[in-house]
């Protein structure tokens, strides 16, 4: 058996050799001639053929990976980041909230900082990618001045595809494992094959998840908007130097003096006044006393 294998091995590599050295002479060659290769009878053990379908199993899948890369719906994950100048900041995080409920999606996260001008706030949301424009636009209407827009997308097509790929590799990989399993006899092979079906699933499972994550990504898009009320928004700069910013921090400086000179007078009044007298009375009165005993012996 072995001998016919080599055999057809053989005349099949001189063949392929003898149509490779001669380019110009491939016409002559009829498919008659070739016909006794292609007729070898080569029974292959039990070993090499299960292997022969696992190539070919693999070279199945590869080709439908390949089917599958051109059919296959781009994947692409979007994202923005907008800082938008707002009338009212919490009139304005309801909005939003609203609108993240209106359009199917949801409020990833919400943070607000409370400043003397006014309220300043950090949204993020996740709305289905199809309306991700109406999106962006409701939002822009909402503020009275655009101060920063960023968009971009990730498009993830190709790791998705691969993900499938590998993911057929790993179920054909995983069913023949189960096979080999329901074939084993002593234990020594069960806990070898079960060893390899574990980690096999193990890897299922974190391709699956990752194939999951990339879907849920492409169909929520992520917006992060900070929003700043009237109040800090400083518009006016000539020159770098930022007119009605200098004149505000001015006053709160100046009021920041005033502030702390009231306190001064008000803690020396009722705080450290009294507190010197409590102090100086019993000094006083002994100061007093000891003069008078002087006073009294000297006579």
């Amino acid at each position: 058996m072995k001998r016919n294998l080599w055999i057809g091995i053989l005349v099949g590599m001189l063949a392929l050799t003898v149509g490779g050295c001669a380019p110009g002479r491939q016409a002559a060659f009829a498919p008659e001639a070739l016909m006794p290769v292609a007729t070898v009878a080569v029974e292959l053990p039990p070993a090499e053929e299960e292997a022969r379908m696992v190539s070919l199993s693999s070279a199945g899948a590869d080709m439908a990976a390949v089917a599958s890369a051109t059919t296959t719906e781009r994947l692409v994950i979007h994202t923005a980041d907008l800082d938008l100048i707002v009338p009212d900041t919490e009139q304005a995080i309801e909005q939003i909230q609203d609108l993240a409920e209106e359009l199917g999606g949801y409020v990833v996260s919400l943070n607000t900082y409370q400043y003397q001008e006014g309220l300043q706030g950090s949204v993020t949301l996740r709305v289905p990618a199809e309306s991700f424009d109406t999106a962006l636009q409701r939002l822009k209407d909402m503020a009275t001045t655009v101060r920063r827009e960023s968009l971009s997308g990730q498009d993830v097509t190709e790791e998705y595809v691969d993900l499938e790929s590998r993911l057929r590799h790993l179920r054909a990989k995983e069913e023949q494992l189960l096979e080999f399993l329901d074939r084993a006899e002593d234990t020594e092979a069960v806990l070898a094959v079960y060893e390899q079906l574990s980690y096999t699933q193990q890897e299922i499972e974190q391709v699956t998840g990752r194939m999951q994550y990339l879907e849920n990504q492409a169909a929520l898009a992520t917006i992060t908007v900070d929003l700043i009320p009237d109040a800090l928004a400083q518009p006016l700069e000539v020159g770098g130097w930022n007119l009605p910013g200098t004149i505000r921090n001015a006053v709160e400086t100046l009021l920041d003096v005033l502030e702390f000179s009231v306190k001064a007078v008000i803690y020396l009044v009722i705080v450290i006044l009294p507190t010197l007298l409590i102090i100086a009375l019993p000094i006083v009165g002994l100061v007093f006393l000891i003069r008078w005993l002087v006073r009294r012996r000297r006579r």
